[in-house]
């Protein structure tokens, strides 16, 4: 059984952090599933803006968890994209991103190091948590509804790539209506689904293809 070492990072880590990012993105089958921060991105959170968990081995770092408090006021705070209201927009922790050095794949390290990471900023006060993935990346988004979180928004992002908004607010979902089933890449279908107050649950396989379940939010 694989050990881990989990610790904050610190300006130090930065180097290797961004050194990995790139490794993960050259392995991956499409440059739409993920987008490389800089040293300028990690800094301010690092200095208190949200907080950065490092599973560490003996080869150096093997996972990471990055979740930023964004300000009311940032345009990138994704609350806009719903819209939330003001007062709700200063609870709101971003899920920025999650990865893994490519050989410690398929040992669920990144849902470990992302639960761990939520319980070290639980007392922060930003009680909504928010999260981007771009609609093909399945392993991505049955890890994120797998965490309670919900597709509650479609929006273009970092420079116009396309991208499911997910929320985690405790908001429960109408279990007595029948779920409506929408392929993951049936794009227009999502937008009017979502326009319709509606909201994305789960990940299923349907005649070989991938799809979300729908239902209704209750208020």
């Amino acid at each position: 059984m694989h050990e881990w070492l989990f610790r904050s990072a610190t300006n130090a880590d930065i180097g290797e952090l961004v050194r990995l990012e790139e490794e993960v993105e050259r392995a991956l089958p499409s440059r739409e599933m993920f987008a490389i921060d800089g040293p300028e991105f990690y800094e301010p959170i690092i200095a208190g803006a949200g907080h950065i968990l490092l599973a560490c081995d003996s080869r150096g770092i093997a996972g990471v968890s990055v979740i930023r408090f964004p300000d009311a006021d940032d345009p990138e705070n994704l609350g806009h994209c719903l819209p939330l209201p003001l007062p709700h927009l200063t609870r709101v922790r971003h899920l920025e991103s999650v990865f893994l050095r490519p050989d410690c794949r398929g040992k669920r390290l990144a849902e470990t190091v992302i639960r761990m990471n939520l319980d070290h900023t639980s007392a922060s006060g930003r009680s909504i948590c928010m999260a981007t993935v771009w609609p093909m990346n399945i392993p991505s988004l049955r890890l994120h509804l797998g965490l309670g979180m919900h597709i509650r928004a479609y929006a273009l992002k970092y420079g116009g790539k396309p991208r499911f908004i997910l929320m985690d607010d405790g908001k429960t979902l109408s279990p007595g209506k029948r779920a409506i089933t929408v392929p993951a890449d049936d794009l227009a279908a999502h937008e009017r689904l979502l326009g319709e107050g509606m909201a994305g649950t789960n990940l299923i396989r349907k005649d070989g293809t991938y799809c979300i379940e729908y239902r209704t939010i209750l208020t």
